[in-house]
């Protein structure tokens, strides 16, 4: 019987970004949340209490493959796994600066148009420029039940832009 060579720890740094940024945001949330009703704050605090236990579990899992050597935390080549080759990492660039640009404006535009805008950006960039059609779709759907769900049934007080200040007017 032939044995298997030992295979090479696999670096998990990258993997550690999002529970970073989620622990993060749970944090930001929890100490917003002051001023809500004690509904409000009682969920709030059991989601981020299950995240942040979920993110724990994470931790302790790779700690302990790591003190097995079966993974490994390593800044060389971390950024290279994260961004891919070429054509990836200027894709996922360019959605990072549509989703900066979208905080940017949101302001200015509205919610609903900013929405639109983002929407069909994102899609064109992930896919091509063949798919516009179906982009326009997608992005016109996106912001029309954005708009309806959380604007008009919820009353969510997302940024209003002159769209939405007509909508209300025509309504």
């Amino acid at each position: 019987m032939q044995q298997e060579p030992p295979r090479e720890p696999r670096n998990v740094l990258p993997e550690f970004i999002i529970p970073a940024l989620a622990l993060g945001f749970t944090i930001y949330y929890l100490s917003t949340i002051t001023e809500v009703p004690w509904t409000s704050q009682a969920s709030a605090v059991l989601v981020g209490s299950l995240l942040t236990l979920s993110i724990l579990v994470f931790v302790v899992r790779s700690v302990l493959r790591i003190r097995r050597g079966e993974e490994k935390l390593e800044l060389r080549d971390s950024l290279h796994m994260l961004l891919g080759r070429v054509p990836v990492s200027s894709r996922r660039i360019g959605l990072l600066v549509l989703v900066i640009g979208y905080v940017w404006i949101i302001d200015w535009l509205g919610f609903t148009v900013t929405t639109f805008i983002f929407v069909f950006a994102a899609i064109l960039l992930l896919s091509s420029l063949a798919n516009w059609k179906r982009a326009l779709a997608v992005a016109v759907s996106s912001a029309v039940i954005g708009y309806v769900v959380f604007v008009y049934f919820f009353h969510t007080r997302f940024p209003s832009g002159h769209l939405e200040a007509w909508l209300e007017r025509l309504m």
